[in-house]
């Protein structure tokens, strides 16, 4: 008996994986739904060979280069408008502003200071996958680069943008440059955590909630993630001008990280909030309408969402974790 209830089980979950993606019974609570598309995209899961360590000395001249040229044309720009959290954590880690970064020096570094490692993958990671990862406490970075001839191998059978400034697919830059730093800072390093156990508790459905609102409390939480720690901004409280060269001049901070690897969105940002573009919006912080909005990851954001302090973002998560998982209506 006990066998064939753990077969039910498995047969049940792994059918709720499939119909994740698939399921728009509750988009209609959502706001600003964009139709965003990942075809073509390769998506691993728990059943693909994802691990894909990095061999340092197979890094060519040529990926250097694009590395230099995308961190050099950002450098200081984040060393104004970055959050204390990234610089800080910029300033502890081998993280080079001219070669591919090394995962072997940098995982023990940030394990000794939060209990984090990086996890060198083959790519985009589905949900399942991810948020087990991140449960681990394991980051997945890939050793990949945009514009580089490893990624036009990648996708040489199919068109997929590969620009300086944009790929669908998370690349080194983005995973490296601007989402690791953070993993230095242990508040910050326990939020993810939490966040991936949550993502993880969804997929899970011990509250038997079923397909259609595994989906809409998983698009709720990925909602969350991009209006926080994707394009997030924090409140600029004049006390992390000690750690810069020139003192930030705007009333925010940048800790998202899909700002962070983006020279044109931090222009973005910086030009709204000095007034010399109407591009987009600075809005408070509300955890409900940032779960409830979509967003469209193909153009620069229209958004901004703005937190008064880290510690009030991490406490709003802790406090509203209900907010994940809706009972329907």
């Amino acid at each position: 008996m006990q066998n064939v209830f753990c077969w039910f089980v498995l047969f049940y979950y792994n059918k709720l994986i499939t119909m994740v993606a698939q399921s728009t019974k509750y988009d209609h609570l959502f706001s600003n739904l964009i139709p965003n598309s990942i075809d073509g995209i390769k998506i691993f899961g728990m059943d693909d060979d994802y691990i894909k360590p990095q061999i340092y000395d197979d890094v060519t001249n040529l990926e250097n280069r694009i590395w230099s040229e995308l961190y050099q044309n950002l450098e200081l720009l984040l060393n104004q408008y970055a959050s204390r959290e990234y610089l800080l954590g910029l300033k502890t880690l081998p993280i080079p502003n001219n070669m591919f970064p090394n995962f072997k020096e940098i995982s023990p570094l940030i394990e000794n200071a939060t209990g984090w490692t990086l996890l060198p993958v083959a790519g985009f990671l589905d949900e399942e996958l991810f948020f087990d990862i991140n449960k681990k406490r394991q980051f997945p970075v890939t050793d990949i680069i945009r514009r580089s001839p490893r990624f036009d191998e990648k996708y040489s059978e199919m068109e997929i943008q590969n620009k300086k400034g944009y790929t669908p697919e998370p690349d080194i830059f983005h995973d490296v440059q601007a989402h690791v730093p953070f993993l230095m800072n242990a508040d910050y390093a326990e939020f993810i955590w939490k966040v991936g156990v949550l993502g993880d508790e969804i997929i899970k459905d011990k509250r038997m909630l079923g397909p259609d609102l595994i989906s809409h409390n998983l698009k709720r939480l990925q909602n969350f993630a991009w209006w926080t720690y994707e394009y997030g901004l924090v409140k600029n409280n004049g006390t992390s001008d000690r750690f810069r060269r020139v003192p930030n001049d705007i009333d925010y901070e940048i800790y998202g990280a899909g700002i962070i690897s983006s020279l044109d969105e931090v222009n973005n940002v910086v030009d709204c909030a000095k007034e010399r573009s109407p591009n987009s919006k600075f809005l408070p912080y509300d955890i409900e309408e940032m779960a409830l909005t979509c967003f469209d990851y193909t153009h620069i954001q229209d958004r901004y969402y703005i937190v008064e302090s880290m510690d009030g973002l991490y406490d709003s998560f802790k406090k509203n974790k209900e907010l994940f998982f809706f009972e329907g209506q």
